[in-house]
C-alpha cells in the first residue's frame, strides 16, 4: 500500500531539489562555497522519498524518512540551516533585541 502524503510527502522533496538546481541557490552556493552545488544530496533524498512512498509500514516509511538530508540538515530546525555561521550567527534568544557583551 502506497503511504499517503501525511506520511510521505514528495513535493517537499522534489521542492527542495528543484531549489537547489535553480540558479539562485547556485548563485549563492558559488559565492559562498567557491563551487556549484551538484545538489545530490536532494538527488538521493527524492529517490529514498519514492522508496518511502512505497513502503507498505508506515512507521518504516517515517524511519526513511528520517534519515533524509532535508529531515538532517534542513527543515524548519534553524540551529541545522545551512547559512547559520556562515553568513549570519545563531542567536541564543530569538527575537530583535540585540545581545549585548559582557
Amino acid at each position: 500500500m502506497v503511504q499517503s502524503n501525511d506520511v510521505v510527502n514528495l513535493v517537499t522533496f522534489f521542492d527542495e531539489w528543484t531549489r537547489c538546481i535553480g540558479s539562485g541557490y547556485q548563485r549563492d552556493s558559488l559565492y559562498r562555497h567557491g563551487k556549484f552545488d551538484a545538489c545530490t544530496a536532494q538527488w538521493n533524498d527524492i529517490k529514498t522519498a519514492f522508496k518511502a512512498k512505497a513502503t507498505s509500514d508506515p512507521d518504516e516509511a517515517q524511519k526513511l524518512i528520517a534519515t533524509t538530508y532535508y529531515k538532517q540538515n534542513l527543515g524548519s530546525d534553524l540551529s541545522v540551516s545551512p547559512t547559520a555561521g556562515a553568513i549570519w550567527d545563531l542567536k541564543e534568544k530569538p527575537g530583535w533585541d540585540t545581545e549585548e557583551a559582557e
